[in-house]
């Protein structure tokens, strides 16, 4: 048994432990509200959209309870940047989010190279968010595909990480809702100078994304986490 396919199986059987607790439990946490995907704008800085809706057979393989799919331009003639997110609600070990390092080679992509980055593209001023960066290539299209995790107000890379979030959530929050960002870019130049177009892009990008996929509902989660009592004066998630 190759690596890989041990810490993925690991992971699995420790998510399914979590998501066992969850239901032992009962009742679900309260999720912030926030917009449906679906609504998400068809214009971002100097970027058009256009969207492209999931056919029958993804959508059902997905069982996603939201999903954004719209292609971006700049400019007229230029490449498209391809942003694609869907959300889940409820993660359960049947439904959930399906890794692009999974779906990518199945779907016929070889994945050149990846590599961890991490990109201050909440600004300046936050921490930077590690994302996942891909070279791939199918025939002779290559593209660029940068994506990260977004669930409950964490943004991280590791989607084993993202399982031992999935667990403490679960059992201390009642709460699995999450979701995937994603956006891809056809390598016409260099990968450099497409890196740096979807840079640009995700600038614009990252700041709209916690009004449609939640975040953390603040004081009672930060409540929860340290075993204290909060009384919510009003206060807004």
């Amino acid at each position: 048994m190759s690596p890989r396919l041990r810490n993925m199986l690991l992971s699995s059987a420790v998510m399914l432990a979590g998501l066992a607790g969850l239901t032992r439990l009962g009742a679900e946490g309260a999720i912030p509200s926030h917009l449906a995907l679906s609504a998400f704008p068809d214009r971002i800085g100097d970027w058009t959209g256009v969207r492209i809706p999931l056919d029958q057979k993804t959508r059902s393989l997905l069982n996603a309870d939201g999903y954004a799919s719209i292609l971006y331009t700049e400019r007229p003639g230029e490449p498209g940047l391809l942003f694609f997110s869907i959300y889940y609600a409820r993660q359960t070990a049947e439904k959930n989010i399906h890794s692009p390092a999974n779906c990518l080679p199945s779907s016929g992509w070889a994945i050149l190279s990846h590599k961890v980055i991490s990109l201050p593209i909440n600004g300046n001023n936050l921490p930077p968010v590690d994302i996942n960066y891909n070279v791939i290539q199918k025939g002779l299209d290559k593209q660029l595909v940068l994506y990260w995790y977004q669930e409950r107000g964490h943004v991280f890379a590791d989607e084993y990480r993202g399982r031992l979030f999935l667990i403490e959530d679960a059992l201390l929050l009642h709460r699995t809702d999450g979701a995937l960002v994603r956006i891809s870019m056809p390598v016409r130049t260099s990968v450099g100078q497409t890196f740096r177009k979807e840079v640009r892009f995700l600038r614009n990008l990252s700041p709209l994304l916690g009004q449609y996929i939640p975040g953390q509902s603040r004081p009672i989660e930060m409540a929860a986490r340290s075993g204290q009592d909060v009384v919510d004066e009003g206060a807004q998630p």
